[in-house]
């Protein structure tokens, strides 16, 4: 069942709170009302996999923001390893739903972050047929 929030203002008015998420595929933005929208991730126990992908969105942010010029720059900047810094960045591009299913918890076994590390295709329809997910 979702969640609803409703309170009623001073004024007289109602403020309702629906959890939402917006999907993007690449062409359009849903609006989704899902049982799932709205759940926080739980910084303090996040899976090692769910780390290396929000580092690598983060990595990607501070590159379209100008933080570094290059993957080398960053990587100097950030004291890391160039080579960690485009492993991290490759996460970027798994499917909008694996990365989901990653953020929730509920990625199948066999996508682990040594499996992803080695690579993947870059076609998302290819990335679900490599890890098995329909």
């Amino acid at each position: 069942m979702i969640e609803r929030d409703i309170k009623f203002l001073p004024n007289g008015r109602l403020e309702v709170t629906i959890p939402i998420c917006l999907k993007h595929d690449g062409r359009k933005t849903t609006l989704l009302i899902d049982e799932d929208c709205g759940k926080p991730l739980d910084k303090e126990n996040l899976s090692p996999l769910q780390k290396a992908l929000i580092q690598g969105f983060q990595y990607q942010k501070y590159l379209e923001a100008g933080k570094g010029e290059s993957v080398t720059e960053l990587a100097r900047k950030e004291h890391i390893d160039r080579a960690f810094l485009f492993r991290a960045l490759s996460l970027v591009n798994l499917a909008p739903d694996i990365i989901n299913l990653i953020l929730d918890g509920r990625e199948p076994k066999n996508i682990t972050l040594t499996r992803l590390r080695k690579g993947f295709p870059e076609d998302w329809e290819e990335q679900r047929h490599y890890f098995g997910i329909k």
